[in-house]
């Protein structure tokens, strides 16, 4: 078991590897799972399918052979823990070329120990192959991002100067809903590198990086709906919305910074993060208690905040008499850098939490190295006696 007092739960992949993301939780089922997508330029790739029990402290795998080509990124459908789609490169015509497809793992392989694709790795045995579903490309373009909308009816991806919004609902012929591009002006100095799903304003807002800039579209009318310039020059890495509050949404990257964004007052940033020393290439709000913040650079830290003073519930539900408020309020109120974590000796691209609980995350470093780690037990029990009963 994976806590304050263990040393971290570390699994290693056979290859290099950069994709990473949590798996959606089964109703009525503790088990958290993960799915690791290599990158490898001479070998065939795999997708690793992780399974953590944290009664037993055993962390089960099944690996995939992605044929396709080498992961880059990685998404989990959030209705179906059993499908999701690949960012990955390929060689077409003696040029690289960047493509989405959306997976499936095969039905059998995830219900018991029994099925479970585990390989021995002395042996040259194949990894059994993913179902494919669908592709989700242009012709003549490379995908560069891919993200499932909250309810798993749309996916948004982009291109380096477009948006695409899909109708998934019909699984074998997915559709194009909507298109917007950036203007000529801007697609001449800077590309598109990441897109986020506002999880709010009724999932009808797509928030993508365009080198250092910030561009929200209105996917009602794939115009823009608010712009940062030079959020994070050169380029910013990576976005996240609170899922708890409307407005709030932060972001990361080369000038080694996480920033806090208000959509509403786009030209004034709320808080700046100044801990990490390298490019931040993720940041991730915990969706159940969101003043808890991990991210990972290229420092080959992770670390894990609680920014208490942007949170959803900044003081809590404590119970105190009028003369001890102030001071309450001081201490619940105060922002600080819980914990870093240092079992990483390459970049780290990724830092995710755990879909179910909320207490658990997953880093991977581009060495392989996937470590899973608990927020400490005092921070946690800070946060439940603060939480509304």
């Amino acid at each position: 078991m994976v806590d304050d007092d263990e040393a971290p739960l570390i699994y290693g992949v056979e290859f290099q590897a950069r994709a990473l993301c949590a798996v959606s939780g089964i109703p009525d089922d503790d088990t958290v799972r993960f799915l690791v997508g290599t990158q490898s330029i001479k070998f065939e790739n795999q997708v690793h399918f992780l399974e953590y029990d944290e009664e037993s402290g055993i962390l089960g795998k099944s690996i995939y052979a992605h044929r396709a080509g080498e992961i880059w990124r990685m998404a989990s459908s959030p209705n179906d823990h059993r499908h999701f789609s690949t960012i990955y490169q390929t060689i077409k015509d003696s040029n690289v070329v960047s493509k989405c497809t959306i997976w499936q793992i095969p039905i059998d392989s995830t219900n018991d120990e029994s099925t479970s694709s585990i390989i021995d790795e002395s042996s040259n045995q194949l990894h059994q192959p993913l179902r494919k579903r669908f592709d989700l490309n242009i012709p003549n373009s490379n995908i560069i991002d891919v993200e499932w909308e909250a309810n798993g009816e749309r996916i948004g991806t982009i291109s380096e100067t477009n948006i695409y919004i899909w109708n998934i609902e019909q699984h074998d012929s997915p559709q194009i809903l909507s298109t917007g591009s950036i203007d000529s002006k801007s697609g001449a100095l800077h590309k598109l590198s990441c897109c986020r799903w506002n999880p709010h304003m009724s999932t009808n807002q797509l928030t993508t990086t365009l080198g250092p800039h910030i561009r929200a579209w209105d996917l009602r009318s794939m115009k823009c709906s608010f712009s940062i310039d030079n959020a994070h020059p050169p380029y910013v890495r990576d976005i996240d919305y609170n899922p708890n509050r409307q407005y709030h949404f932060m972001t990361c990257g080369d000038d080694c910074r996480v920033k806090f964004w208000d959509v509403r007052k786009p030209n004034e940033c709320l808080k700046i993060l100044t801990d990490h020393s390298h490019w931040v290439w993720s940041a991730r709000y915990n969706r159940f208690h969101d003043q808890l913040i991990v991210t990972s650079s290229s420092d080959t830290r992770v670390m894990l905040f609680n920014i208490a003073s942007l949170s959803s519930e900044p003081y809590g539900s404590l119970n105190v008499s009028d003369d001890a408020k102030e001071e309450i309020e001081e201490t619940v109120n105060e922002d600080r850098l819980v914990r870093i974590f240092d079992e990483h000796e390459e970049s780290v691209y990724t830092a995710q939490w755990a879909s179910n609980d909320p207490w658990l995350l997953a880093s991977l470093s581009y060495d392989g190295r996937l470590i899973l780690n608990r927020v400490p037990k005092n921070e946690k029990f800070q946060i439940l006696l603060r939480c509304p009963t």
